[in-house]
């Protein structure tokens, strides 16, 4: 029996009648319902004149059940069962135990927080499926905006579309990756005003808007004109050209921990830092939005160590 084919029984009926057929006693199934008996009598003859068939025999002495009343309980029990299991999901679901969060993130922040992140989130909500994409800040926005994704986390600064949500997670230095034979690799700082005119690895604009212009526009107030000779969506791939000896890079801190043969990180001084941004839809009620905003608070507490600027770094 399918819920959908009770009709006009009710559904405490199927309630009664599981436990009268279950106790085989009208006394011990009215105890056991807490209720009296003369009304459990009624309603299991209200459900037979609904089924217009016998479930139950009654002598004085027993109640047994018909050949009817005993298939009849096999549905009873399903439909019960498959009643509290959807009652049991709507209610995991509405208070964050179950279902599916589907987040983006811009790259680098694989190297920061992501990890630790994740850990957490999945310690908290072991229940939740987490869907998890790498892509740009602006296709994350885009994504957000047409309910693709229910979180991003992208760099900033940022100026947000009506309706999107932002929230500042973590703040890290900016460093700059060199090629280890650079002769800038052989201070133990340099000044953010030294790469201007030397070729630059940078990402597309569109990676991160506000992060790409902070850069460009510091650059160009020192004096100096940006060279930027190769771009790459990818940190690895970014890293990968400064080895090769394309040019440099300014990278989040965090980049540091990738140790790639022929790269040196060297902090740079005056250097506009790094955020990253939880952004969401701001109408999501979903009880799973606070929870991921806390983890992601925690795991920028667990990447301390790693944003920290390094003193001396190479290959």
């Amino acid at each position: 029996m399918q819920i959908s084919t009770v009709g006009a029984m009710e559904l405490r009926q199927l309630r009664y009648f599981v436990a009268v057929a279950e106790e085989l006693h009208f006394r011990r199934a009215a105890a056991r319902l807490h209720m009296s008996q003369p009304p459990l009598s009624q309603q299991i003859a209200a459900l037979e004149a609904e089924l217009g068939c016998q479930l139950l025999a009654r002598t004085r002495r027993q109640v047994e059940l018909t050949p009817a009343g005993a298939a009849f309980l096999r549905d009873a029990r399903a439909v019960l069962a498959d009643l509290e299991g959807a009652a049991g999901r709507a209610r995991a679901l509405n208070a964050g135990l179950s279902g599916v969060l589907r987040v983006s993130f811009v790259g680098s922040a694989l190297f920061s927080i992501v990890p630790s992140l994740v850990q957490r989130f999945r310690q908290v909500r072991p229940g939740v499926s987490l869907e998890l994409r790498e892509s740009s800040t602006v296709d994350q926005l885009r994504a957000l905006e047409s309910g693709v994704i229910d979180a991003g986390l992208v760099r900033s600064p940022l100026d947000p579309p009506a309706g999107i949500a932002i929230e500042r997670i973590a703040t890290e230095p900016t460093i700059v990756a060199v090629p280890t034979d650079h002769p800038l690799a052989r201070l133990r700082r340099i000044p953010f005003a030294r790469l201007a005119g030397e070729p630059l690895v940078l990402f597309p604009r569109e990676q991160a808007p506000g992060f790409h212009d902070l850069i460009v526009t510091r650059l160009a107030a020192t004096g100096g004109a940006s060279n930027i000779v190769q771009r790459a969506p990818e940190t690895l791939t970014i890293i990968g050209l400064v080895a090769a000896g394309v040019g440099l890079s300014p990278v989040p801190a965090s980049v540091a921990s990738l140790a790639l043969h022929g790269v040196t990180y060297r902090p740079l001084t005056r250097a506009p830092a790094a955020e990253l941004a939880l952004v969401t839809r701001a109408d999501d009620s979903s009880s799973l939005i606070p929870t991921f905003a806390e983890c992601a608070r925690l795991a920028h507490a667990d990447a301390a160590t790693v944003l920290r600027p390094p003193v001396a770094a190479g290959g």
